[in-house]
């Protein structure tokens, strides 16, 4: 009895300590945060990946076009097995817009669709994003402006939902979110995050290099690429899109577990960068943190949860409202989140990454990415904003 309560006592000291000191240093940080005041406009190649897309397609297309900035789009479509690429030529052909259309025979999945896109694409800045999300007009110019720092290789955004108050589910995608904004910019500034958006991920070109074929965490690895060749990687929150989450657990859980099985294989491929000083605040913090956040936490949390149960007595049960009502205290006063939802998001979120381990370590590879349905339906009955 007293081994499962001194492991409950360690792990849940490690898990508190980690997650409120970093969150809190991230919350400093990301206070220091200053909005870009330059324009910079340099020539901008887009890449937009399809499969299956028919329901979105056009509203994509047409939120390209709205940016209002010159773009050479190139479309690389992995064997559609619907009207994706007819709705996108007569697109076209509607509004004079001129699009490069890739159609490859056989889907080998995202990564390699890229890989092959990256050869058309003949300007300074690369842009990829998915084709169910939608820019916030202007995002783009304000995205590729951060270019003018010479530091900086690669920029993505902030998303908001355009359902986040329609279910439970949606409800705990915005606590998360809350929080994961907060990490995002606090890295940015303290020097780069290795976390990326796919719905709009900038790159300089001439930093850009293959990506591994199955990779499930493309946006993120070509983040962290840039950052090893000594170049930021940053999250700028006044870069918006927007996009629906998952309305059921179902759906989130399938999107979350394939999101965090390709950031867990990629974390292990780069687990060189831990505590490496050459990468500056990066290698020293900033990895090691999300590493331990995908990689390690989730089974450290089982233990504790496992511990926690068998050592049920006063003490065990003292400790860990102790725990949880601390950790409330200090999220509710710094983000005035709620609190069922707070609990609910962490718990869930270790969870699908203990899982995307699981699936990580029995080769369960997913890099040939799959559309979540109920997300699809959304984009049907709904105007994009």
């Amino acid at each position: 009895m007293w081994i499962a309560t001194f492991l409950m006592f360690v792990t849940g000291s490690i898990l508190f300590c980690f997650y409120m000191g970093y969150f809190l240093f991230m919350l400093k940080r990301s206070r220091q945060y200053r909005p870009l005041n330059v324009e910079y406009s340099p020539s901008v190649s887009v890449i937009l990946p399809t499969y299956n897309e028919e329901a979105t397609i056009k509203s994509k297309l047409r939120n390209l076009l709205d940016q209002g900035y010159p773009v050479e789009i190139v479309l690389v479509d992995s064997a559609s097995q619907d009207r994706t690429l007819s709705l996108a030529m007569e697109f076209m052909q509607d509004n004079g817009l001129d699009v490069r259309i890739i159609a490859e025979k056989e889907r080998r999945g995202k990564a390699s669709a890229l890989n092959n896109a990256f050869n058309y694409c003949n300007h300074e800045i690369v842009v990829i994003t998915d084709s169910d999300s939608v820019w916030e007009k202007g995002a783009l110019k304000r995205a590729v402006s951060n270019f003018l720092d010479k530091d900086i290789g690669a920029v993505t955004g902030r998303q908001i939902l355009m359902n986040a108050d329609q279910t439970f589910t949606t409800k705990l995608e915005k606590s998360y979110r809350s929080v994961y904004e907060v990490l995002r910019v606090g890295e940015s500034v303290l020097d780069s995050t290795p976390i990326f958006h796919g719905e709009i991920s900038c790159f300089r070109k001439d930093l850009i290099e293959t990506i591994y074929e199955r990779s499930m965490a493309d946006d993120s690895e070509l983040a962290i690429k840039i950052r090893k060749k000594g170049f930021r990687s940053i999250y700028d929150p006044a870069v918006v899109f927007y996009e629906y989450a998952p309305p059921t657990l179902a759906s989130r859980f399938k999107q979350k577990v394939r999101r965090g099985q390709g950031l867990i294989d990629l974390f292990l491929r780069e687990r060189g960068l831990v505590f490496n000083g050459r990468y500056g605040a990066f290698g020293r913090i900033v990895f090691p943190a999300e590493f331990f956040m995908h990689v390690v936490s989730p089974s450290l949390l089982l233990l504790f949860l496992g511990a926690f149960l068998l050592s049920l007595d006063f003490f065990s049960l003292l400790f860990g409202i102790a725990l949880l009502l601390l950790s409330s205290l200090l999220m509710l006063v710094s983000m005035k989140m709620s609190l069922i939802h707070l609990i609910f998001s962490f718990l869930q979120s270790q969870f699908i990454l203990f899982i995307s381990l699981l699936n990580h370590l029995l080769g369960r590879s997913q890099h040939k990415w799959g559309k979540i349905e109920e997300v699809r339906e959304l984009w049907k009955k709904e105007n994009v904003p």
